[in-house]
């Protein structure tokens, strides 16, 4: 929303009904009955002849208006991956959760701030705990969704992906299944979206590496500005998306790989990115996230690195000039303690041996 202050005030043209009614107050306190009736005849015929404008809002008011263009929030989840996007139509967008289904958890909060009550398009990256439990929190609260976007990957080290897998389809969400190479048709004009990877084809892996890189990895552009969401892919994907797209992968905003790690963001790939701004997407973890040499390469190629574990949920906004920093303030505290790390038993683990 923007908010837009108000410190106008009343205009002159509101003096003649003013003095008027004065007048009126005068003669009907002072006066004969009889005179006063029909003085107030003779006033409330000239009545139509003064043209009397809707007042103004109160001096220093705070009118509310939706917000126009793109507006996207990198969400302080702890350790893990959550964006919301308010989309120019109206619509919006969740591209994973967060590590916890807890009512308390980061991305409730967040929801629960912003009122959110439906989302129109949900994506999950890949089945890894730190970005598919927070969705179980929305399919069990009542938001309705209208489209869930999935990879064909299965965690066999964890049963909660399938729980979430069997909710959204309880629930008759149309599920569809990103083709790299294909777009992400949300239904908004002028709103484009590119797929650079993802695994559309069935695989079955419990080790981190493999299902990190099927991240559903994408570009959205609108009105010449383009964020590239990147979910865990690692070096190898980049690899092979900078072979295959080269120049397409140009963005303005790039959501950080992999939280940072030291598989993620090599040089020639974030060359060809070439971000203005880099968000990192981390919390107290034992993996050594962001990595120091991931954070020297983004920084190399000019990017302005920000960290959710550092600055909070941060949001940027595209109004039909530009994408340009808004500084976000959660109202209520943006994650519990114990939902700032990650579920590290068999079943929840997200992530397997690429993660030290």
């Amino acid at each position: 929303m923007h908010r837009v202050i108000k410190n106008s005030p009343a205009p002159a043209v509101l003096r003649p009904a003013l003095i008027a009614a004065f007048l009126l107050s005068a003669i009907i306190q002072f006066s004969p009955r009889a005179f006063a009736g029909l003085a107030f005849d003779q006033l409330n015929a000239a009545a139509p002849q003064v043209e009397v404008p809707l007042a103004p809002p109160p001096q220093n008011a705070t009118e509310y208006r939706a917000a126009p263009g793109l507006n996207v929030y990198f969400v302080n989840v702890g350790q893990g991956d959550s964006e919301y996007i308010e989309l120019p139509d109206g619509k919006n967008a969740l591209i994973d959760g967060g590590p916890s289904s807890s009512a308390s958890s980061g991305l409730a909060r967040f929801l629960k701030e912003k009122n959110v009550t439906h989302i129109d398009d949900v994506v999950l990256t890949h089945p890894h705990a730190d970005h598919f439990s927070g969705l179980l929190y929305v399919f069990s609260h009542g938001i309705k969704v209208d489209n869930f976007y999935d990879t064909r990957a299965d965690n066999t080290g964890s049963t909660m992906d399938d729980k979430l897998r069997s909710e959204v389809s309880a629930q008759g969400v149309n599920t569809h299944y990103p083709v790299a190479g294909g777009t992400m048709d949300w239904g908004v004009p002028g709103v484009d979206i590119k797929v650079f990877n993802a695994c559309s084809d069935p695989v079955s892996a419990s080790d981190g590496a493999t299902l990190n890189n099927c991240s559903i990895v994408f570009k959205l552009s609108y009105d010449g500005a383009s964020i590239l969401f990147m979910g865990d892919a690692q070096a190898d994907v980049e690899n092979a998306i900078i072979q295959k797209y080269g120049p397409e992968l140009k963005a303005d905003v790039l959501k950080v790989g992999h939280h940072g790690s030291k598989y993620s963001s090599t040089v020639p790939f974030l060359q060809d990115v070439s971000p203005q701004r880099a968000y990192i997407e981390v919390g107290q973890n034992n993996y050594g996230h962001p990595s120091q040499q991931a954070i020297s390469n983004l920084q190399s190629v000019g990017a302005q690195v920000f960290r959710t574990d550092q600055d909070g949920t941060q949001e940027i906004t595209d109004n039909g000039s530009g994408i340009q920093p808004v500084s976000y303030r959660a109202l209520l505290p943006e994650f519990s303690t114990a939902d700032a790390t990650v579920d590290n038993t068999p079943d929840g683990g997200p992530e397997g041996p690429n993660d030290d």
